[in-house]
């Protein structure tokens, strides 16, 4: 005789698709942390509706801020259109920033 399952034991696929160095980054770190996606997504989800909030801090670490600041002060920087060896070998001699 077959059992009929009910609502709570069913299982339900989720797909999603996201950047190849990310996922083998983050499976890297559940396997060291003895977990597989399925296991965090679903420890995600459990306490999504236990707290009926997302439960992640969503602010930036020292290390994202830094990255975000270095990027501006990058974005800042002149820029220098060079469109020959010569006109490249002149701006690698020059010794002043405004050339």
């Amino acid at each position: 005789m077959m059992e009929k399952q009910n609502d709570s034991t069913k299982k339900a696929r989720i797909q999603i698709q996201v950047d190849q160095n990310l996922k083998n980054n983050a499976e890297e770190v559940l396997n060291n942390l003895g977990m597989t996606p399925t296991s965090a997504i679903t420890m995600l989800f459990k306490r999504i509706v236990a707290t009926d909030s997302y439960p992640v801090n969503l602010t930036l670490t020292e290390r994202e801020r830094a990255g975000n600041e270095l990027l501006n002060t990058i974005d800042k920087l002149p820029v220098h259109k060079i469109t020959s060896k010569e006109e490249a070998l002149k701006w690698l001699d020059s010794d002043s920033e405004d050339e």
